[in-house]
């Protein structure tokens, strides 16, 4: 398999992000050089990657062998992580353990791991630098891509955050060989939507695949086009100040049904019941064509994700949608797919929204 450079040019915060089966020891390298100079690197680790993975612990090896006082820090699993309280915790030992403005962090595990190490970063000592290493498909096609950072709070997801780009991102899909299958899954659910936001021929392609074990190199270049539509994306509008929006497609319904589950449910699986009330809706609008809603449901029903939308609709699911990130006074700014490759923006006032999510199932 090749290795695959995407560059993300955003003048001085510009980075790479390497998309290869490398060795410890060449992922090591290539973040020691992005990082440069530092007075020393805290790793924060996903605590179950132990279990999943020979790859993690030879990886902060390498690192400490190349980086300056190196320390492993081992974060909550999932989803745990992404607490005010973690991040408490974690900016306590780094002050404990000493260390300063110079320093910088690198997180290795999966979408919580990388939003975690992020927002920490972004926090501590009013900003360090920090490099990921995403060992999930969810992590490496979305999470650790475009510097959203941010942690969950009671009233729902990513509430609280900041923008903070990494200086560097190392994929290795490798990871994914002892991914569990309904995580791989999920992460397929980020891909789905790119595919439906953006590059129409990545649809095809998960068309064809869904189903079936993955060739190595054909999920290589899926990883890589995922990637590129966020890329292109985050580019054009760094701080979602505009079109950074469409990559929200699926997320309002979808975060909303994943806090209320209680974070039973992982994100990918809530975002693929997002995308299907999202393109129910659109239906409902007059803006999507039903035969991609068919569409798009029995292509994530093939991939191993959640399509039961119609039950889990639910009053409490509702309510927090009115406080979604993308709220705008007494309106959601709702992303709505016509076809694959073409987004449009509305912005649905709560009410009418509620009604017509109900009336479309």
């Amino acid at each position: 398999m090749d290795v695959t450079t995407i560059p993300v040019p955003l003048g001085p915060r510009s980075y790479e992000v390497c998309i290869a089966p490398a060795g410890a020891a060449d992922m090591a390298q290539k973040i020691a050089a992005a990082l440069g100079k530092s007075t020393g690197v805290a790793v924060l680790v996903d605590s179950r990657l132990h279990q999943l993975s020979p790859r993690a612990q030879p990886l902060v090896e390498a690192l400490a062998e190349r980086l300056p006082r190196v320390r492993r820090l081992d974060l909550p699993a999932g989803e745990s992580c992404k607490t005010l309280a973690a991040i408490e915790n974690t900016c306590d030992w780094l002050a404990e353990n000493g260390y300063d403005r110079g320093a910088a962090l690198v997180g290795i595990g999966g979408g919580a791991t990388s939003d975690h190490a992020g927002f920490a970063a972004a926090i501590y000592l009013r900003g360090i630098a920090y490099a990921t290493c995403p060992t999930t498909l969810l992590a490496m096609v979305d999470a650790s891509v475009g510097g959203k950072t941010g942690v969950d709070i009671a009233a729902g997801k990513n509430l609280v955050g900041a923008f903070h780009q990494p200086r560097a991102v190392m994929a290795d899909p490798g990871f994914l060989d002892s991914l569990p299958p309904r995580e791989f899954a999920a992460g397929m659910a980020e891909v789905v939507k790119a595919g439906l936001i953006s590059d129409a021929s990545l649809l095809d392609t998960l068309e064809a695949q869904a189903g079936a074990a993955m060739p190595a190199a054909v999920l290589a270049r899926v990883i890589e086009a995922a990637v590129r539509v966020k890329v292109e994306v985050v580019v054009a509008d760094e701080r979602e100040s505009g079109r950074r929006a469409v990559l929200n497609f699926g997320h309002t319904v979808g975060h909303a049904i994943e806090a209320a589950s209680g974070f039973q449910l992982l994100h990918g699986e809530a975002v693929s019941l997002g995308m299907i009330a999202a393109l129910a809706l659109g239906v409902a609008r007059g803006v999507t064509d039903p035969g991609l809603l068919a569409r798009a449901t029995a292509l994530l029903a093939r991939l191993g994700l959640p399509v039961d939308l119609k039950h889990r609709l639910v009053a409490d699911v509702l309510d927090r949608m009115e406080v979604d990130k993308k709220r705008v006074s007494d309106a959601v700014r709702f992303v709505l797919v016509p076809c694959p490759g073409q987004v449009i923006i509305q912005d649905i006032a709560l009410d009418e929204l509620k009604r017509q999510l109900l009336a479309a199932l």
